[in-house]
């Protein structure tokens, strides 16, 4: 804003008037310690005062612990139904407590931060989907993304091969289902721990920070539960 400047009779020379000339500044420096002041006040506003709602990497965290925790509760169920070794079934009743926990521990962050955990799971499946398609497409067309196709398919990885592994658990029986049961437990375990290891360390909401720390430790006592189970399960 260009400021009106009053002066008493003409300036002579062309030159400014002295008292004009200070009146100018001293307004644009005024200015310019209240934009400062905004810019001091929005640095030291807290990440959650600042953050509207969920990144899109937050809700694929919560979406990816989310898919874990059913993949393992479902697997446990079937162990319970399909197993003939105690062994199996003790564990499979840890995993089912221990994950339903975890679940309303995630259940609960996601209702604070207004987080649909079953819509948000359609929605990146779609989306995914979506964008795996053009992938396809585009690499066959010998187009400029052809280089970054199937990118997106990770984050499919873990929805497929879960599927696949319980249709897998589902059509054995006896020792041939432990020790499948027994081996996805420790995959299935050591990716959860990656991929956790990995989310925490990037820019991501403290809160989820938090819940990941609270969880780390009891995946990590499962995928060594887990590795002794498929320990004595190789042996029957």
């Amino acid at each position: 804003m260009t400021a009106v400047v009053k002066t008493n009779g003409p300036i002579p020379d062309g030159k400014l008037h002295v008292g004009a000339a200070k009146e100018v500044h001293d307004m644009n420096w005024k200015q310019r310690c209240l934009e400062a002041a905004a810019g001091i006040v929005l640095i030291a506003l807290p990440v959650h005062a600042q953050q509207v709602g969920p990144t899109d990497r937050d809700e694929r965290i919560v979406s990816f612990i989310h898919r874990a925790n059913v993949h393992e509760i479902a697997a446990a169920n079937l162990a319970k139904a399909k197993s003939s070794s105690q062994d199996v079934k003790d564990f499979a009743d840890q995993m089912i407590t221990d994950r339903q926990s975890a679940d309303e521990q995630l259940h609960s962050y996601a209702q604070a931060h207004k987080i649909d955990l079953d819509g948000l799971r359609r929605h990146l499946t779609d989306v995914d989907n979506q964008r795996l398609e053009y992938e396809r497409e585009s690499k066959a067309l010998g187009s400029a993304t052809g280089e970054w196709a199937f990118t997106w398919e990770n984050a499919n990885v873990a929805r497929r091969e879960n599927a696949k592994t319980l249709a897998r658990l589902r059509s054995l029986d006896g020792a041939a289902f432990d020790r499948e049961f027994a081996s996805d437990m420790v995959q299935g375990h050591q990716r959860v721990i990656d991929g956790l290891v990995d989310a925490r360390d990037r820019g991501i909401d403290p809160g989820l920070r938090n819940l990941i720390d609270s969880l780390l430790p009891t995946v990590k006592h499962h995928l060594e539960m887990a590795q002794a189970l498929q320990g004595v399960v190789a042996k029957a």
